[in-house]
């Protein structure tokens, strides 16, 4: 611990004299009697008598103060009042054999005892006493025993104050079994670039830090309700005496040394602009993770622990606890800002968005633990929020360029699901676990861009007022800037989806692929609340839409040409069956639905229940209608072996193939076949 330097326990000799003239020895430390007070040495009678000697220094004390002491200052030290130093000395000498806050009687009768003895040394200086020999002896004697009196309550306090390391030493200790195997970080997981094949729907993000255990709260700073208010005594004492600076400056640097350490135990260390900008993404995580975990430490428990503290030890002077709290978590707040700033100047990507997110939330809920008088590091604190916003609106332009970007020539096999739409939507679905926060910090964005800008006229009050942007189709809902940005996301997806599908030459799969990818993104925005009342009901009419026009196309491009086999149109000729027509047709229907077989079941319908619609719609239409056909005509081809060779399948076959499609499977023809 540091010393302040303001204070010296050697006495000289002339002192050393005055206290030998003037205080008896001690016995065993309490058996103190002045030569104008020989009264007993138990602790409760020796405060009474101190007490009641105190009363003429109490009169003393109202006649310095008396409007008429500054025009008529006292020649003399009156007698009841002239052996007051050395009674206090002699206290001195008691509490320094056993200590403050050991005794609350005897703390109390000291402290009282010093500040009549202070208020008298203070007065008389003002009112400039020298002259007069008595008066100036006795405020030199006066003056000793306070500067004696202070400087012993000095090391009390800075032994008090240094109490708490070995109290909390034993605490980290203990916290640091209980929480092994525990997880620090608030996200670990992270999204790999958008240009990745990344398959799996599940981005493992882990939940958010639990709260603080209330007994940490209780526990910071860790100092016995009997050591506060010694404290406490001791810094009204010092602050009346006229220490104030000297009692600040050793509970600053006592208490600067407690934040370090406090940090230092919980894994913190500041790390520089340079060394952060050479991390890899890996290992700054694992430094944000630390970061995050202290912030929410200091916000919770270190900063209102320490706040309490300030005001319990420094009650009797309101303006202190709010400057020196101040003082104090400017210090430690400005190396996590440090840090923040740093990590904003990083190489922006996608992959960053939740770490920045986190960051700006902790940067946030620290804001309360300030004290509202420390109004210059609060503007620090919402600047370095506003630069993680700035970032994160940076990385949502950088995740729509990279959708825009993402040209991609080759069609992923089966017409199933891209991993760019699977990558998005997940993205966007644990971006919105950060609703509150985006919309805060894309309102914060607009707001900035229109302040930039030329002011806009007043508006017409005649006019409907429209600066909602209400959805229509969405009852009153207002459109957020994040909501709007969202939906420009969704936009550039559909767009390039809509331009991958153009790979596939063959029509059919294309439309397959469309509706693969738009059903997955409908059953995310159904599967979130949050996305649902960011994109409101008219974005899900929107994907539906689309999703039975995709349908409809793909049932009129595959099943169309086999429908029109069974046409009965042109059959008969010169009203008569044409067989020639006939097995033709039947040829045809046979050739077209085994190559529709054996193509389609090696596609993929990722959505059971669509490729479940998808088969009962296409049986709807094609079983009816062969039946019929097959009930029709059937008599008309020639019996054995003639009719099979055109009558390839029954509707019982047709159905069961039918239930074969859009299964990945290349080897069901060959199964039916064996």
């Amino acid at each position: 611990m540091e010393k302040t330097g303001s204070f010296s326990r050697n006495t000289t000799e002339s002192d050393g004299q005055k206290h030998k003239h003037h205080c008896e020895e001690t016995d065993s430390g309490d058996n103190i009697r002045s030569p104008k007070s020989p009264y007993p040495a138990t602790n409760s009678s020796f405060a009474d008598s101190l007490r009641r000697e105190m009363e003429p220094v109490d009169g003393f004390i109202e006649t310095l103060y008396s409007s008429d002491a500054a025009e008529h200052p006292p020649e003399e030290i009156p007698a009841a009042v002239e052996s007051f130093p050395e009674t206090v000395d002699s206290l001195v000498s008691k509490m320094e054999s056993s200590g403050f806050g050991r005794d609350e009687d005897d703390d109390s009768v000291f402290i009282e005892a010093l500040n009549r003895i202070s208020k008298s040394v203070i007065r008389l200086r003002e009112l400039n006493r020298s002259d007069s020999t008595g008066v100036s002896s006795w405020l030199n004697r006066a003056s000793s025993v306070q500067h004696r009196a202070v400087s012993f309550l000095d090391d009390e306090f800075r032994r008090l104050l240094e109490g708490y390391q070995k109290n909390s030493d034993a605490n980290i200790n203990s916290d640091r079994q209980n929480e092994k195997g525990t997880p620090k970080s608030h996200k670990q997981g992270s999204f790999n670039s958008v240009n990745s094949v990344h398959e799996s729907d599940r981005c493992v993000l882990p939940d958010r830090d639990p709260t603080q255990p209330e007994e940490d709260e209780d526990r910071f700073p860790d100092f016995p309700p009997e050591t506060i208010s010694a404290m406490n005594k001791i810094a009204g004492a010092m602050i009346s005496a006229g220490y104030e600076a000297e009692s600040c400056l050793l509970y600053e640097i006592s208490r600067r040394h407690a934040f370090k350490d406090e940090l230092g135990k919980l894994g913190f260390e500041g790390i520089n602009v340079e060394d952060v900008q050479k991390m890899t993404w890996e290992t700054l995580e694992t430094e944000i993770a630390t970061w995050i975990s202290m912030v929410r430490h200091c916000s919770t428990v270190l900063f209102p622990g320490e706040r309490k503290l300030c005001d319990a030890v420094f009650a009797s002077s309101p303006t202190v606890p709010k400057r020196l709290f101040t003082d104090l978590v400017s210090a430690v707040t400005i190396r996590f800002l440090d840090f923040s700033g740093a990590v904003v100047l990083t190489k922006r990507s996608s992959e960053k968005l939740f770490k920045l997110l986190d960051m700006y939330e902790t940067l946030r809920d620290l804001v309360p633990a300030m004290d509202d008088s420390a109004s210059d590091l609060i503007n620090e604190i919402n600047l370095a929020q506003s630069r993680l916003g700035e970032a994160v609106v940076s990385i949502f332009s950088e995740l729509e360029n990279s959708i825009k970007s993402d040209n991609g020539r080759t069609p992923v096999p089966s017409g199933t699901v891209h991993p760019l739409t699977r990558y998005t939507m997940n993205y966007l679905k644990y971006a919105c676990e950060y609703k509150e926060t985006l919309e805060q910090v894309f309102e914060h964005h607009e707001k900035t861009l229109s302040d930039q800008t030329d002011p806009k006229p007043e508006p017409d009050e005649t006019k409907p007022n429209n600066d909602n942007h209400q959805d229509p189709d969405n009852g009153d809902a207002e459109t957020s800037p994040f909501a709007k940005r969202m939906m420009r996301v969704l936009d550039i997806l559909d767009a390039n989806l809509d331009m991958k599908s153009k790979l596939y030459r063959d029509l059919s799969l294309r439309y397959i692929f469309l509706m693969n990818n738009g059903r997955y993104i409908l059953q995310k925005i159904k599967g979130s609340q949050e996305i649902r009342d960011l994109m409101g009901a008219s974005r899900i009419r929107k994907c539906s839409s689309e999703l039975r026009q995709y349908h409809k196309s793909y049932q009129r491009e595959t099943w169309g040409k086999v429908l029109q086999c069974m046409n009965q149109e042109g059959i008969q000729v010169n009203g008569k069956i044409s067989k020639l027509v006939l097995k033709e047709r039947f040829k045809c229907f046979n050739v077209l639905f085994d190559e529709i077989h054996k193509t389609q079941s090696t596609w993929i319908v990722s959505d059971e229940q669509m490729q479940s619609e998808l088969r009962v719609s296409i049986s709807a239409v094609v079983i009816p209608a062969y039946r019929s056909f097959l009930g029709r005509f059937k008599q008309h081809l020639d019996t054995g072996k003639q009719a099979s060779k055109y009558i390839k399948y029954q509707p019982e076959d047709i159905e069961a193939m039918i239930e074969e499609l859009f299964d990945g499977n290349p080897n069901s023809m060959v199964r039916r076949r064996n």
